[in-house]
């Protein structure tokens, strides 16, 4: 007999992370594809920085009014500078944007909540800002050195210097594999990382039939 009350599926809130030029945005599209609802934190971190009254003047303050230009438009290549060489700069940084990046990611889950069963959230950070503590489960993209250079090369059209300092100031991948719930190898062609990430699909779906 029914009651008239149907159960409230809470959805499944997981990360998507790994080093630079892993391929998490490759899976994260290819998890779209399947329907599945995705908020990318780094996107809105940099338009947060570029907009945000607080965080403007708080960077503003902290790195020179030189980190924008005149017409308000966000120093990428001096942010860059700083949080890519300077661990100190990076933290603080960090301690001035995370906090805006993750109300906004709470109110966008919010929103998807009522309607999607699958939330993933794409960051960089999840391990170093401690976004993992409020998520489901964790998944860890991780890619060969070398066709992560590869990849990081063709796309920002940086030095194997550059890209090697970029990696260095992140969390090294093999800690973020130990800690992940679940890792995808993308070592191979587009086409073997889909049927990989098919296979994490079918693995969320069960961990969501068992929450």
């Amino acid at each position: 007999m029914s009651t008239g009350e149907e159960k409230t599926v809470k959805p499944l809130l997981f990360g998507v992370t790994g080093g630079i030029g892993c391929g998490k945005s490759a899976v994260c599209q290819f998890l779209h594809e399947q329907g599945v609802a995705i908020i990318a934190a780094d996107p809105l971190a940099k338009d947060l920085t570029r907009r945000h009254p607080e965080i403007r003047q708080a960077l503003s303050n902290e790195f020179g009014a030189d980190v924008y230009f005149g017409d308000g438009v966000l120093n990428v290549e001096k942010l860059a500078q700083l949080v890519f060489t300077d661990a100190a700069a990076r933290a603080r940084v960090n301690q001035i944007v995370h906090p805006h990046v993750f109300r906004e990611i709470q109110n966008q889950v919010q929103h998807l909540s009522a309607q999607a069963k699958l939330i993933g959230v794409e960051a960089a950070l999840i391990f170093e800002s401690h976004m993992d503590k409020i998520l489901n489960a964790v998944v860890v993209v991780s890619a060969p050195l070398e066709k992560r250079i590869a990849w990081i090369r063709k796309r920002n059209r940086l030095s194997r210097e550059e890209i090697l300092k970029r990696i260095q100031s992140q969390m090294p991948l093999s800690e973020q594999v130990q800690r992940a719930h679940y890792v995808i190898e993308n070592d191979g062609s587009l086409r073997d990382l889909a049927d990989k990430v098919d296979s994490l699909y079918r693995w969320l779906l069960e961990r969501l039939s068992k929450s």
